[in-house]
């Protein structure tokens, strides 16, 4: 195991076991900067679950958020509750229908994770993307290929 691997680990570790610290600050965070989300600490205090909607143009669109380093490979997973959008690596959705937002290896900084105020601007962005990709049949937005 490699410096970096170890000290990833050790801080996924030390962000597990002050989860209910670690929540609250990213809750604080995103109730700061985002007044349409929703949070609270659930699940015996080891994730965020949020709730809220965009308007983009004249179509509403639901979002639920479930945030935590108790989540495997990356803390996040961001829904768009619509029936209508389903499964598909060119809209970048993963197998959960949680949205691809990042790439979890690339994106993320060395060291860390990106916070979740930092991640829920990528919303709207993939909302938009996601309408030009429904145009247009061709994905807009920045993106690395899904490679499966």
């Amino acid at each position: 195991m490699n410096l970096i691997t170890t000290l990833e680990n050790k801080r996924i570790n030390d962000n597990k076991a002050n989860c209910y610290t670690f929540l609250n600050v990213e809750k604080y965070l995103v109730e700061n900067y985002f007044d349409w989300i929703k949070l609270e600490i659930s699940h015996n205090k080891k994730y965020l679950v949020g709730k809220g909607s965009i308007l983009i143009g004249v179509k509403t669109y639901r979002i639920e958020i479930l945030y935590s380093p108790h989540l495997e490979n990356r803390y996040d997973r961001i829904y768009i509750k619509d029936k209508s959008i389903s499964h598909n690596h060119a809209i970048h959705l993963y197998g959960d229908l949680s949205l691809c937002l990042y790439h979890p290896i690339i994106d993320k900084p060395i060291y860390g994770s990106i916070p979740l105020y930092k991640i829920v601007p990528r919303i709207t962005e993939w909302i938009i993307n996601y309408e030009q990709w429904k145009k247009y049949g061709i994905w807009l937005g920045k993106e690395i290929k899904h490679s499966f």
